[in-house]
């Protein structure tokens, strides 16, 4: 690429592109991260804070002697500071310190080959498709497809096209429309949504007998999913399911090599939960550092936002649609959140409420009093100690803060209570309802329900810590068995495009051998069939194990026909 200026290198990568579905995310990646500047900045200052949260917690378990504090006398930093405290290490905080300066070196040589790749792909938005860096943040991602297609089609013999037409004269290549651009950067996402969507990921937390008759047998099942579960299943059932080109082994597609791929699968879930259980102790350290350096300002400033929610993980792969990109999933749950967050307040627990009301009651008379106190005399907020080493000024921070907590559990007096007609606006929303929701919307059942999905961002977090220590569990235990039907799915569930390569045929939007044949036929509606009666599969279809359930499927179709249609006019 020497004396080549910088249309003729980003023409020259285009041309000798071997994984498209590679650097289609890459170009996607791009788009979603506001070009090159934005996510530089972004990516350094992860860097950045990953490695405070390292030196920062070294220093305070290693580099201070907590005995050296003195509350009776006056202390300064440097007479509590270990000298060469690096050396005097314990055992513990001595591998911490050496595993995760090992982790931050890899991070930083992930993010300067990272900028490489930005590069490349600035010179390709700049360059082909003629757009600025500056205008990434405003142009629709549709017109992003438009021109991307149109470069393949102005330059049509790139590395996979000659792979494509080795041994014939046939130059035909891989068109590059929507669906086919969508589909090739989701191609691991949407065989993760149909597992989701058939349920064939057993994610409880193993019991023991004495336990079990606590628990429902239906409670739970799946729905405890998080960010370091979804990790592991990313790397047991991807990175087994494709090769490193992202392309489906076809190992899978034979039904005579089922048994040795089913030993292959549950001993990956068991190696990777031995792996769990022996990182697990620094990963929680880490987390709880990092969690707490985050979060305490935030909570600090406004207690009230501890009951607020969120969809858990679980939630989201539910909701999430064949084909849809994250940009247009964000925001349908984003559209979602003032609606649902009324829905749970619909149902308020009156014994809760009447609690929160004398908890609120009695913390907002101590503060009033302290702070009237304070006022009569400004020397008593930090010189006269309520309790030892209490001060006024401490006190009225603790009330104050019980205060904002419990006022933000009050439900409103005035709101007007209307649960189905809400959740009749979710649903719209996040085109989920299970059949059990049918005539029910307005039922505590539902409500429950709906709150394991939606729920407080306090639990959520809460889930997170405590998942590093259960996932190893799962992994030996609940997923090992899920390894023949997963198996049996993947292979079931592959079909060949032309062009394309295998992928999820839901993705592929069969309705003949998937689902109702007559959703294709509502393409003028379509944002309207969405929020309708839940899709069924047609009467011919006897198999309902080839039907997405809830009618995924179909709903995918039309919600992608929406948001091609309201990103073509710029709504």
């Amino acid at each position: 690429m020497r004396g080549l200026d910088a249309y003729e290198k980003a023409l020259w990568n285009w041309v000798n592109v071997y994984n498209l579905d590679g650097f289609l995310q890459d170009v996607y990646n791009y788009y979603e991260g506001k070009g090159i500047y934005c996510i530089a900045l972004s990516r350094g200052l992860n860097l950045l804070t990953v490695g405070f949260v390292i030196g920062f917690s070294t220093f305070l378990l290693g580099c201070v002697d907590y005995s050296r504090i003195r509350p009776e006398k006056s202390t300064r930093l440097s007479d509590v500071v270990v000298q060469h405290c690096v050396s005097k290490f314990s055992g513990f905080t001595l591998l911490f310190f050496i595993l995760f300066t090992a982790f931050y070196v890899w991070q930083l040589v992930m993010f300067v080959l990272g900028i490489m790749r930005l590069v490349d792909m600035y010179r390709f938005y700049t360059h082909l498709l003629k757009i600025p860096d500056g205008d990434i943040q405003t142009i629709p991602w549709s017109e992003v497809v438009r021109r991307v297609g149109a470069i393949r089609e102005e330059n049509p013999l790139t590395a996979i096209s000659s792979k494509n037409s080795r041994n014939t004269n046939d130059t035909t290549m891989a068109k590059l429309d929507a669906h086919d651009i969508a589909n090739r950067i989701l191609r691991q996402e949407n065989y993760l949504i149909a597992l989701f969507n058939k349920e064939l990921l057993d994610l409880r937390v193993p019991l023991p007998n004495l336990l079990k008759r606590f628990v429902p047998e239906e409670q739970g099942k799946g729905k405890l999913l998080t960010k370091a579960l979804e990790w592991n299943l990313r790397f047991c059932l991807m990175e087994y399911l494709f090769d490193r080109h992202g392309r489906v082994r076809k190992v899978f597609l034979k039904s005579r090599n089922r048994a040795p791929l089913i030993d292959g699968l549950r001993r990956r879930f068991i190696f990777m939960g031995i792996l769990n259980a022996v990182f697990a102790p620094f990963i929680v350290s880490f987390l709880l550092m990092y969690s707490f350096f985050r979060y305490f300002e935030e909570y600090h400033k406004d207690p009230s936002t501890i009951g607020g929610r969120q969809y858990t993980l679980y939630a989201q792969w539910k909701f999430r649609e064949f084909n849809e990109l994250p940009h247009f999933f964000k925001r349908r749950l984003h559209e979602s959140y003032p609606v649902a967050t009324s829905y749970i307040g619909q149902f308020p627990n009156e014994k809760i409420k009447l609690i929160m009301r004398f908890v609120a009651f009695v913390a907002g008379s101590f503060t009033a009093v302290l702070v009237l106190a304070s006022i009569a005399d400004p020397d008593l907020v930090v010189h006269f100690e309520i309790t030892p080493h209490g001060t006024v000024l401490f006190w009225i921070s603790v009330f104050g803060g019980i205060l904002a907590a419990a006022r933000g559990m009050i439900p409103d007096d005035h709101e007007i209570i209307d649960p189905e007609q809400l959740m009749m606006e979710v649903i719209a929303h996040t085109h989920y309802m299970p059949d059990e929701w049918k005539g029910e919307l307005h039922s505590k059942k539902t409500h429950a329900q709906f709150g394991e999905l939606f729920q407080m961002k306090i639990l959520i977090f809460a889930e997170e810590i405590m998942s590093v220590l259960l996932t190893p569990f799962v992994l030996w235990y609940s997923l090992p068995p899920c390894a023949p039907a997963i198996i049996d799915f993947f292979r079931e569930f592959s079909v060949h495009v032309e062009g394309r390569g295998y992928v999820c045929s839901f993705a592929e939007f069969n309705f003949e051998r998937h689902g109702n044949v007559k959703v294709s036929l509502h393409d003028q509606s379509a944002k309207t069939c969405l929020t309708s009666k839940q899709f069924g599969a047609p009467k011919k279809v006897r198999d309902k194990r080839m039907v997405s359930n809830e009618g995924k499927m179909e709903k995918s179709f039309l919600n992608f026909k929406v948001c091609i249609s309201s990103s073509l006019h710029g709504t």
